[in-house]
């Protein structure tokens, strides 16, 4: 029986998969799950830097920091295909692109992909605030900083419209990101699994986390159902069923791109990053 310590991020698009595994719903012999869950990107990015879960979600812009000691699964990686979760840039007054590059900027943590995305592609900013928690964000927009990069898209959105905020987009990663990735995709965020457990047992993961995958998508009303529940315990509030359908319902598209079309992004990714000396050089893309 070969045991896999799961780290999995208490958000809804990258929590659903997880679902039916946590729930034992499905299972594969001669595996034992044992799940934890994150609250927050930058704490899963430091829990696979100290390798304390065999199995987690970091952001892409964490890979080449370990990739000597993780997979990436390659039916297991957020890429952004269109505009409908294109990082967005936001505040609540008016301005241009120039006028970022003096304003303090607003991210989750400062290995995530939302901020290296925003280095290479607008570059400067006055001052950074890094504020773990997505809605402390939203409540930090206009009063500890000027901009933020809205990386759950959809639950900002949502939360800044119950709020009475009506933020202002300056422009999008997506948007910049288009114009130079001569069309390749934008990868997100991943799920990687640790090199130590053996190509068997990574394998039979796999496996496990597609199947897993496709029975929450074939039940969703379960499913949101307990992901409100498991989010709303994690992050401390209450979390709406609207949100985190709408959410669920974007990350589905994300987590289903083929896997050409992801090595595409992922590649295109490190080699603009490692052009502009933003990431460690990758070695080569362990994609299982």
């Amino acid at each position: 029986m070969t045991t896999i310590k799961v780290g999995a991020l208490a958000d809804s698009g990258d929590l659903y998969p997880f679902i039916p595994m946590m729930e034992g719903w499905i299972k594969e012999d001669g595996v034992n799950l044992e799940f934890e869950i994150i609250p927050t990107v930058q704490e899963v990015n430091m829990t696979v830097l100290s390798k304390r879960a065999d199995v987690s979600v970091p952001s892409a812009a964490m890979y080449p920091y370990i990739q000597d000691d993780y997979y990436i699964l390659g039916n297991a990686v957020a890429t952004a295909v269109d505009g409908i979760t294109g990082m967005p840039v936001l505040s609540t007054t008016n301005m241009s692109v120039e006028d970022l590059k003096r304003s303090t900027l607003i991210v989750h943590g400062s290995n995530t992909s939302a901020f290296t995305l925003y280095r290479l592609l607008i570059g400067k900013y006055g001052k950074l605030v890094i504020i773990p928690k997505v809605l402390d964000e939203i409540k930090a927009l206009g009063k500890e900083g000027d901009v933020l990069v809205a990386v759950h898209e959809i639950k900002m959105m949502y939360a800044m419209q119950k709020l009475g905020i009506k933020p202002f987009v300056i422009t999008s990663m997506w948007d910049m990101w288009t114009k130079i990735s001569g069309g390749a995709p934008m990868p997100m965020g991943t799920v990687v699994i640790s090199k130590e457990l053996g190509k068997e047992a990574v394998l039979k993961f796999k496996d496990l986390y597609e199947r897993s995958k496709r029975l929450a998508e074939k039940n969703l009303d379960k499913v949101i159902k307990r992901d409100v529940e498991i989010m709303s315990e994690a992050q401390g509030v209450n979390m709406e069923r609207e949100i985190v359908e709408k959410t669920i319902w974007a990350d589905i598209q994300e987590y289903n791109v083929p896997i050409d079309k992801v090595r595409q992004g992922l590649e295109k990714f490190y080699e603009l990053t490692q052009e502009k000396g933003l990431l460690p050089k990758l070695k080569g893309l362990d994609i299982v």
